[in-house]
């Protein structure tokens, strides 16, 4: 089969656009270009590409550097984020849209400016008290459903994670309401234990493009482990030893992603380094 483009020139316009900037997530929507995973197959089975891709990421960070980068603080986002946050939407929900920060950027929004932070605990109590209750009372057909779910080997945390079904306060409430549906779910825990145990889960290639997409952009395999959906912190370290594959392609990962690091923490450390020139000044 003839590619869809031409293999030799492909890299090279790979490696420009890295030095210019563009990550690979970035690239792979454009038409034409490769994804993600077969740039990664490229790196294992061209040393030579790898190396000029790790030279392209490493002029990228030195063109980021010295162009002295801003606070992270984007007033547009931030604005938007509040007005979704007073219209009634859970942080965590607006969290997960791709049009918003992560939870760690949230953070430095709320380190870098109080009065954003103060913002938004404004707004999310007040939310919290126009938003309708959804589960106030305790309903049996979801309980026998959440039962069920975590006995056929889900995780408490992914049910949690489901808009369609109550979220961890609630769940936390019914099972000190009800003695009966706490013991219940502790045996469907250890029902579903069993069945993970003989039913273990498999490298799919969701799963897969999941972990190197959030650990390129700066997460470790345990902020990966600990998402609602995904697998364990053990069920992905046994992915590595015996895939050697997916374990050459985390490690790669995990050096991108710690380059986003290291950028995030230069504009840290540049904005406090501005913001106290301006009040010495």
């Amino acid at each position: 089969m003839v590619p869809a483009y031409p293999r030799a020139e492909m890299m090279v316009r790979i490696c420009e656009a890295v030095e210019k900037g563009w990550r690979l997530e970035q690239l792979e929507k454009r038409p034409g270009w490769p994804s993600r995973q077969t740039i990664y197959r490229w790196t294992l089975a061209d040393p030579a590409f790898a190396q000029r891709m790790k030279y392209a990421r490493e002029w990228r960070y030195g063109l980021k550097v010295s162009a002295t980068a801003g606070p992270v603080y984007d007033p547009e986002r931030a604005e938007a984020f509040l007005m979704e946050v007073r219209r009634g939407a859970a942080i965590r929900e607006v969290l997960r849209r791709p049009e918003f920060p992560t939870r760690r950027r949230l953070k430095r929004w709320k380190s870098e400016r109080p009065d954003f932070a103060a913002a938004l605990e404004v707004a999310s109590r007040v939310a919290r008290k126009t938003r309708p209750r959804k589960w106030a009372r305790y309903d049996e057909k979801v309980a026998d459903e959440i039962i069920r779910r975590v006995a056929f080997g889900e995780f408490v945390a992914d049910v949690e994670a489901d808009p369609s079904l109550p979220s961890r306060p609630v769940l936390a409430r019914w099972r000190r309401m009800r003695p009966d549906f706490d013991k219940a779910l502790r045996v469907a825990k250890l029902s579903g234990r069993h069945h993970r145990r003989h039913n273990p889960r498999r490298l799919t290639a969701a799963v897969f493009d999941h972990v190197l997409t959030r650990m390129t952009a700066g997460a470790c395999l345990r902020d990966v482990a600990r998402e609602a959906r995904m697998p364990g912190y053990t069920t992905l370290m046994n992915w590595q030893a015996r895939n050697p594959d997916f374990a050459k392609m985390v490690a790669w990962a995990r050096a991108e992603g710690a380059w986003a690091r290291g950028l995030d923490e230069v504009a840290r450390v540049d904005a406090l380094a501005k913001d106290a020139a301006l009040r010495s000044s």
